[in-house]
C-alpha cells in the first residue's frame, strides 16, 4: 500500500489550511497514494473556537476522498458539550470509516481540562493492514500498542502535534512502537512552531523509511505481507507472559 504523510503547517484560518492541505492531497494522489495521514488538530491546532468550522472541513476532505478514491486520515478538533474532543476521523471514497477520540488527555497542553478522553481503542482494515489508531501523547503508552498487536495490529497511525524540543523523545518512542511490536507505524506532525518534531514513516523493525523535517510530502509504499512474515520467523507476542500480566484490552478493539 502506497501511503502518504502530509507534514503540515496550521495556517491563520481552517479553510486556509485545508486549502493547503488539499494541495498536498492532490500531488499524494498523483504520485499513487492509497492513503494519507494530515496531523492532529490539523486545521486549527488548538484554537477552539475554529472547532465550528470542523464539520465543513470534514465534508470537503470527504469529497475529496470520494472523487480520488483515496482514504484520509486526518486529526480535527470537534466541539463536544461544554468541552471538545480530539479525534482522529478515516473518510474512505465510500464514506467514513473509523473515528477515534484521543484516549491519553496531555495536561502539557490542558487538554484533561478542556476535552473529554476516548472510552476505546480503534482498529480497523487498511489496505491488506490491520490499522490501530492513535493520537500524538498516545505514543508515550506502549500497553495501547502492544494492545492492538495482540490483536492483530500490523500498522499504526499517529498524527500529532509534537513539539521540536521533543524530538528526541518523539522519534525514540515511535521506532520503540514499531520494533517491539513488529509493525509500521506512520507518524505525522505540525510543521509550525512550537512544534515541528518530524514526520517519520517507521519500519517493522524500527527502521526510519523516510522522515520530513519541513512542510511538505512523504510518500512511503509499505508491504502488508513484511510483519507478518516477520512475527513468523521471529516471534515476539506468542511469548508474552499472559499468566503474568494477562491481556491489555478488555473487549477486541472497535473495528
Amino acid at each position: 500500500m502506497k501511503t502518504a504523510l502530509v507534514h503540515l503547517a496550521t495556517r491563520e484560518t481552517p479553510g486556509a489550511t485545508l486549502e493547503a492541505a488539499l494541495g498536498w492531497l492532490e500531488q499524494a494522489h498523483a504520485q499513487g497514494a492509497e492513503l494519507a495521514l494530515l496531523p492532529e488538530l490539523f486545521s486549527s491546532g488548538y484554537r477552539y473556537p475554529d472547532a465550528a468550522q470542523t464539520p465543513e472541513v470534514l465534508a470537503r476532505l470527504q469529497d475529496f476522498a470520494r472523487d480520488s478514491g483515496m482514504t484520509v486520515a486526518c486529526g480535527v478538533l470537534e466541539a463536544a458539550g461544554e468541552r471538545h474532543a480530539n479525534r482522529l476521523r478515516v473518510l474512505a471514497p465510500e464514506g467514513e470509516r473509523a473515528v477515534y477520540t484521543k484516549l491519553h488527555l496531555i495536561p502539557a497542553f490542558d487538554e484533561p481540562r478542556t476535552m473529554i478522553a476516548g472510552e476505546r481503542p480503534v482498529a480497523l482494515e487498511l489496505g491488506g493492514f490491520t490499522a490501530g489508531l492513535s493520537i500524538c501523547f498516545d505514543l508515550r503508552f506502549p500497553e495501547l500498542y502492544r494492545g492492538y498487536a495482540v490483536q492483530g495490529a500490523d500498522l499504526f497511525l499517529v498524527p500529532s502535534a509534537w513539539p521540536a524540543e521533543r524530538a528526541a523523545a518523539w522519534e525514540l518512542l515511535a521506532r520503540a512502537r514499531a520494533a517491539e511490536n513488529q509493525a509500521y507505524l506512520l507518524a505525522v506532525n505540525h510543521a509550525e512552531p512550537p512544534f515541528g518534531a518530524p514526520s517519520l514513516a517507521v519500519g517493522p523493525l524500527g527502521e526510519v523509511l523516510g522522515r520530513l523535517e519541513a512542510e511538505g510530502l512523504l510518500v512511503v509504499e509499505l508491504d502488508p505481507a513484511l510483519p507478518k512474515r516477520l512475527r513468523r520467523q521471529f516471534p515476539v507476542l506468542s511469548e508474552r507472559r499472559r499468566d503474568l500480566y494477562g491481556d491489555l484490552f478488555a473487549q477486541p478493539v472497535s473495528k
